[in-house]
């Protein structure tokens, strides 16, 4: 009944989209969706390469305590992490949670981290369901931008 109601609100990039994915993205974001017109707010990410806006790492309260060499490096050890997983979103929590373990940090940091370098959005839905419907190769192309944008 809600994805019914939904096809009037979805982004413009999510038009030619396929139906499955569509379903997937609206059962990721309905619980954070007061109204419809929120939708394409909420999904454009998923459907669209996001424009980066570094102040979303700069002003983030738990990133802005870190260099930019220590967030390259936390991307990088992110990206070669993901790279390793199968990208169901099970797979996914466990490699994040291998990744908290190498790293020593904080998961509002590593999972902030990679939330905004793949959504460039200020939040988002589940970081692993998130991941494994944005898929693999989105996730760590996404991923290596934000670092080539750091460099």
């Amino acid at each position: 009944v809600l994805y019914t109601l939904c096809q009037d609100y979805w982004p413009e990039s999510a038009k030619n989209a396929d139906e499955d994915y569509k379903k997937q993205v609206l059962t990721l974001v309905q619980e954070r969706m007061k109204y419809l017109a929120e939708l394409p707010e909420l999904t454009n990410f998923f459907f669209d390469e996001p424009t980066p806006d570094l102040e979303l790492i700069t002003s983030n309260k738990q990133l802005k305590k870190l260099d930019n060499d220590r967030i390259k490096e936390l991307l990088e050890r992110s990206k070669q992490c993901l790279g390793q997983s199968n990208f169901t979103h099970e797979d996914i929590q466990e490699r994040l949670n291998q990744l908290l373990d190498q790293t020593g940090e904080k998961p509002a940091v590593v999972f902030s981290l990679i939330r905004i370098a793949t959504t460039w959005a200020p939040a988002s839905p589940q970081l692993n369901t998130s991941l494994a419907v944005l898929g693999k190769q989105t996730t760590l192309s996404r991923i290596q931008k934000t670092i080539d944008l750091l460099t």
